[in-house]
């Protein structure tokens, strides 16, 4: 979406609309990033091997 707003390019889905997040990293995003920051795909990568 930043993208998009950036170059004015619309952009497909994002990986992350197909992903699934466990509650554990979920609970990592503090309470005010909550519905407004993004979890990487590292980060999601990381979650889901440990």
């Amino acid at each position: 979406m930043e993208l998009e707003r950036e170059t004015g390019l619309p952009q497909g889905p994002c990986w992350c609309t197909q992903a699934a997040f466990g509650a554990d990293l979920l609970a990592c995003v503090p309470p005010e990033a909550k519905d407004r920051a993004c979890i990487c795909q590292n980060c999601a990568r990381g979650a889901a091997a440990a």
